[in-house]
């Protein structure tokens, strides 16, 4: 998803904003009264900047209005623009572009810190497993890697054998042989031969003959 959809995403409010900024408060470096007036504010972009109708809704003085207002602002949250009406006349209005510029931002920088961490196939495994691997699975591990099986791959064979309710790796291991053996290094190589094929599990495995799990 680029910068602009998701910028469109948010300022279409599907994400819930003020919980987010919740969450954000100490990035945002928000003060509890900052915060309280951000979150009337959210639903008044594009609307007349009137402080009195803000003071009398929150029960708070005129003057801590405005300085809140102008704290906010200095924090690039939000910004008061002038405006032509459709009676073109001039306006004071709300702009929250500013709140949903920096919540895409961050939004983005999520998204890319989680990806990193995703291309790590040690936490793929423990979380998929649901434990820790052992000395032994870490360098069988290693081994996938140091044979070239591509992330991809061996991701699909994780999801495969925890599909068959395995968690053992000598069978990640068999299965990632098997699919070496016939070429496979993608998602879309396996897909391909069982497209056209009665689903089932693409990978057979008789637990007779089979080494005990690491």
């Amino acid at each position: 998803m680029n910068q602009v959809k998701l910028n469109e995403l948010v300022k279409s409010k599907t994400i819930n904003i003020p919980l987010y900024v919740l969450r954000m408060c100490k990035e945002f470096n928000l003060t509890s009264s900052e915060m309280i007036l951000l979150f009337f504010l959210y639903d008044k972009d594009g609307e007349v900047f009137n402080p009195k109708l803000i003071a009398e809704s929150l029960d708070i003085d005129l003057l801590k209005v405005m300085d809140l207002v102008s704290k906010i602002s200095d924090k690039g949250l939000i910004s008061v623009i002038t405006k032509e009406n459709e009676l073109k006349i001039k306006e004071e209005v709300f702009d929250l572009s500013p709140l949903f510029s920096k919540i895409t931002l961050n939004l983005i920088k999520e998204l890319n810190d989680n990806k990193g961490e995703n291309t790590n196939i040690f936490d793929i495994i423990e979380k998929e497993f649901n434990r820790k691997l052992s000395p032994m699975e870490c360098e069988m591990v290693d081994d996938w890697q140091k044979n070239n099986y591509s992330l991809e791959l061996i991701i699909e064979a994780i999801r495969e054998a925890s599909l068959n309710g395995v968690s053992s790796l000598r069978y990640i291991d068999k299965i990632l042989y098997e699919w070496n053996r016939k070429g496979y290094n993608k998602k879309e190589d396996i897909k391909k031969e069982f497209s056209n094929k009665e689903k089932a599990p693409i990978f057979k495995c008789d637990w007779l003959d089979t080494d005990e799990e690491l």
